[in-house]
């Protein structure tokens, strides 16, 4: 069955209020990777149908946006969903919180805005459909509460990396789909880790995609939250911005954005934490509960405090590694953290590093001329082994000499 066929189950299956049975052909027809942005863009408005929780609704409408941003009908549900939850301005400044609170409390959260019935046609050939327009109107004014604007738990999307080389780290979810996010440190150039998500649950963690220059590293699992954490809408954090750290396992640390006066990449987050409780990879949020991004262990020269990455620059990167999916087969290389077109291929060696594929760690390597197309090599014949697997900064990448090349 194609993906678009499943994708038109789920939306007669939402239309006919089986909600649980439209999102799991929904989630199927994600999954698969084989639909264009522009239908992951309504696949993801037509999920938001299935649950009365603005938190999933929000998660579904930002996902949409990411798949494409030109999608009108996800633009205005995001703004009249964001509108309707938006808090009126306080007419004074509320009072700090007492020392050493994190500044959370129990938020009072309006009545989830209620959708008219929608109207479902056969859809022709040229999809996507869009869910009917919805009404977004709390059934009483917000109530204003500080600083917690959405009833997050957070506990739910934060994870527990085990067996890296740095010690225990932590991670969190950063989509619906099974992909857990965490620093490259965390995971050293290990393949699999144990992803813990609560104590006495574990599963296997199989990394999938690394940014070494990001310190940035996705795993997948074969789980998935049942929601997203809300996202913050800010390509930057101001100065001074209140700060909270959510480690696995660990009380919530506070801090603040640390003003700086270099001149830093939008994407690194400044902060005045010194210490962390394990190898880093942590959710970092703002007093709204907005997710801004990852704690890692990346530190200043001069200060020797940590950074974070900012969430845009991991979401960017998470749609970089989908769109890489897609495109064809790929196989990781835990050396550079690349996805290795060679390897995908089934040869031995990463294109862009050189290093040794995992599944070619173990076996012999023989000459592979076919091979050559991957590595920019043709013709050219290894002076010591005679091997035409390809070069890599001057050096064989079946025996590793450098040499003089003869034709």
């Amino acid at each position: 069955m194609t993906a678009i066929k499943t994708l038109e189950l789920g939306i007669q299956a939402i239309q006919a209020q089986q909600y649980v049975e439209g999102a799991r052909f929904v989630r199927i027809a994600l999954k698969s990777g084989e639909l264009t942005p522009e239908l992951r863009s309504v696949a993801y408005c037509w999920l938001a149908e299935t649950q009365d929780d603005v938190a999933h609704k929000r998660a579904c409408y930002g996902e949409a946006l990411i798949a494409n941003p030109d999608n009108v009908d996800a633009q205005q549900r995001m703004s009249a969903l964001l509108a309707a939850q938006l808090p009126p301005m306080p007419t004074s400044l509320p009072e700090a919180p007492p020392a050493g609170s994190t500044g959370y409390s129990t938020p009072t959260v309006p009545a989830p805005p209620t959708y008219q019935p929608m109207s479902y046609t056969q859809p022709a050939p040229t999809m996507p459909l869009s869910p009917a327009a919805s009404t977004f109107a709390p059934a009483s004014p917000p109530v204003y509460v500080q600083p917690t604007t959405y009833s997050t738990n957070i506990a739910e999307h934060v994870v527990g990396i085990i067996g890296g080389p740095n010690g225990l780290g932590s991670g969190f979810f950063i989509s619906a789909e099974g992909i857990v996010v965490t620093t490259r440190f965390v995971v050293g150039g290990m393949e699999r880790l144990t992803v813990e998500l609560q104590p006495g649950q574990q599963v296997a963690g199989v990394v999938v995609r690394g940014y070494p220059e990001l310190d940035l590293v996705f795993l997948r699992v074969e789980v998935a939250p049942r929601s997203t954490l809300p996202i913050t809408p800010q390509p930057r954090v101001a100065d001074e911005t209140p700060l909270t750290v959510y480690a696995y396992g660990r009380q919530p640390q506070s801090g603040v954005q640390r003003a700086t006066k270099r001149a830093l990449a939008a994407h690194w987050i400044p902060t005045n934490y010194a210490q962390m409780g394990d190898s880093g990879g942590a959710p970092v949020f703002d007093q709204q509960q907005y997710l801004l991004g990852m704690i890692t262990r990346n530190t200043s020269r001069n200060s020797g405090h940590f950074y974070a990455l900012h969430i845009a620059a991991i979401r960017a990167r998470l749609q970089a590694y989908m769109d890489e999916l897609r495109s064809d087969a790929r196989a990781y290389c835990p050396t550079c953290g690349e996805n290795s077109r060679a390897g995908g291929a089934g040869f031995y060696y990463c294109e862009t590093c050189g290093g040794v594929m995992p599944r070619a760690q173990y076996i012999a390597r023989q000459p592979l001329p076919q091979a050559e197309y991957y590595y920019g090599v043709s013709g050219i014949r290894c002076v010591h082994c005679s091997a035409q697997s390809g070069l890599y900064n001057g050096k064989c990448l079946r025996c590793g000499q450098t040499q003089e090349l003869k034709r």
